[in-house]
């Protein structure tokens, strides 16, 4: 499993949200490609930016399986105005889509979800409102020699 694995995994299942709106991936991502255009842009609101962090990975016992934690965050940003009562349906739907003990594939190894989504207040950002969401998950996999 390597790092290209987890965000194909992790962001399959976020995309597969029914309605979800546009997801910016990455902390430092350009936005979502817009073919009209030709080039990145950051969508309208209502949008979510999406990126994970990871442990280093742990080995445990003689065997060659290893561990690591994986947090996802997703910041739900919606039009002002519209405030908490939309930020917190789409943080409950994102939270939902990922419940405890969810076990996702991941290149060889396996990704699962430890702990209830932890939404967090939310706040205005700019122009918009934004609230975040984050998962912790752990990761299960075989390392190769």
């Amino acid at each position: 499993m390597n790092h290209k694995d987890i965000k194909t995994a992790l962001r399959t299942r976020l995309a597969a949200i029914q309605s979800a709106p546009p997801i910016v991936w990455g902390e430092n991502a350009p936005g979502v490609w817009d073919a009209t255009s030709l080039q990145y842009v950051t969508p309208d609101p209502p949008y979510w930016l999406a990126y994970f962090t990871t442990t280093p990975p742990e080995r445990f016992g003689l065997s060659k399986s290893s561990l690591m934690t994986i947090r996802l965050f997703v910041a739900v940003f919606v039009r002002e105005g519209t405030f908490e009562d939309e930020a917190d349906d789409q943080a409950q739907r994102i939270i939902d889509q990922f419940p405890i003990d969810l076990i996702l594939s991941a290149g060889d190894g396996q990704i699962q979800v430890t702990d209830m989504g932890d939404p967090q207040p939310g706040a205005i950002d700019g122009a918009y409102f934004r609230k975040n969401v984050s998962v912790r998950c752990r990761a299960i996999f075989q390392r190769t020699p």
